[in-house]
């Protein structure tokens, strides 16, 4: 048996989170970005959860997305940092809809809408080529699943990659259908 020496804690010692370390580059495992599900519980919030507070939890864990359920447990939805922000709501508020009575469900994407890469091919990857493709598809956040078995494994968000990194990763949200045409129609 292996005696262990316990030490009182130093006041020099102190939390530490991810985005401190810098080891990680662009050239890093795209893995290495990504809390895999099969090993860390996934941050969740229910459609119910009122906006405010869901910002509030957001922003005291230090969350940039988390995944949504229904009353039943079923995955339903992604809400980032960026679906919950000032803007976003206000603009809500500005349509009709009180703010106080402004739920996740309203703001979340829904399943539908989102969009994944295979967790097979992520695993082989680099970071650089995922921001890449996700820069090319438009996709500021995209899910990571196991297609062999049906798992979503993990969430990749570009706005963690770059906190992580200590840059600036730029992605433009790619336009809609709606948005392509009004760009089009001729101006009188």
């Amino acid at each position: 048996m292996k005696n262990f020496d316990f030490l009182q804690l130093q006041d020099l010692d102190r939390l530490v989170f991810p985005e401190e370390f810098h080891e990680l580059t662009l050239d890093s495992p795209a893995l290495s970005f990504i809390s895999d599900f099969k090993n860390h519980h996934p941050s969740v919030l229910t459609t119910s959860v009122t906006a405010l507070n869901a910002a509030k939890v957001m922003r005291a864990g230090h969350l940039g997305a988390v995944l949504v359920l229904d009353r039943e447990g079923n995955f339903t939805g992604l809400l980032t940092s960026d679906d919950v922000n000032y803007q976003r709501i206000m603009q809500l508020v500005a349509a009709g809809l009180p703010r106080d009575e402004l739920t996740v469900a309203d703001l979340m994407r829904p399943r539908s809408e989102l969009k994944m890469l295979s967790y097979q091919q992520v695993a082989k990857s680099r970071i650089r080529d995922v921001l890449d493709a996700m820069r090319r598809e438009g996709q500021r956040d995209c899910l990571v699943v196991d297609l062999e078995n049906h798992h979503v494994r993990g969430v990749l968000s570009a706005a963690e990659v770059g906190l992580r990194l200590n840059a600036d990763i730029d992605i433009e949200k790619a336009p809609t259908f709606a948005e392509l045409m009004e760009a089009m129609a001729p101006v009188h």
